[in-house]
């Protein structure tokens, strides 16, 4: 199963300047600058950073489609689908600084990497494990409207000492695996028996030193 999108949009200008003081004066009126590439070429764009980032924040992951809509200074607009590549947030404070954006081709796909999400009781963990994540991530390949927020994972029949590999994740028909390895994803895991044996020997440590300490006490009484 796979989790849908939600329907975010997002507004720029089309920048007429370019270089440093260019970008230092955007981002003195708290706006920030900003890149779109795609077919139609690269277009430099600058964007309200307060409004943008409450935006941004609204995403379920980092690769969701948002509606980018761009007005230019003659008046003409465009507007479309696009996917958010890169973004650069200022050291300390709670900013952006920049932002890259991607516009997908409508009859190619892409190959990015999709978040996955356990589902299901773990019988693993009710028998005293843990389940531990390998890796967070799956590379896939799908078209630009079909990229889902996230991939279920059913961790359902994992036991104890079990693992789930990447190959074998069923996937939706429009969601191709971009990977020939099949590495873990997830592994149920558990205290080992060398571990137990150490922490039952600092238990004996730690009872031994607490009758010795008794036994002086009771020699000096």
């Amino acid at each position: 199963m796979v989790g849908s999108m939600s329907e975010n949009t997002l507004n720029a200008t089309l920048r007429t300047t370019q270089g440093k003081s260019s970008t230092q004066l955007i981002r003195r009126n708290g706006n920030i600058p900003a890149v779109l590439y795609g077919p139609r070429g690269n277009f430099s764009l600058e964007m309200e950073e307060e409004t943008t980032r409450q935006t941004l924040g609204k995403l379920n992951n980092a690769h969701e489609l948002v509606h980018l809509k761009i007005d230019s200074s003659t008046g003409e607009t465009w507007e479309g689908k696009v996917l958010l590549k890169e973004i650069q947030k200022h050291s300390y404070k709670n900013k952006l600084i920049h932002l890259d954006f991607l516009e997908p081709s409508a009859n190619k796909p892409l190959n990015i990497k999709i978040q996955i999400q356990e589902k299901g009781e773990c019988p693993g963990v009710k028998e005293g494990g843990v389940l531990q994540y390998v890796v967070r991530e799956i590379p896939v390949s799908c078209m630009a409207d079909k990229i889902p927020s996230f991939i279920e994972v059913d961790v359902s029949n994992l036991m104890l000492g079990q693992t789930l590999k990447v190959q074998q994740i069923p996937l939706p028909e429009e969601l191709k695996l971009q990977t020939k390895q099949d590495f873990p994803v997830i592994s149920v895991v558990g205290r080992t028996k060398s571990l137990d044996e150490e922490v039952s020997l600092d238990e004996s440590l730690e009872e031994g030193e607490e009758a010795e300490e008794t036994e002086e006490t009771e020699a000096e009484a």
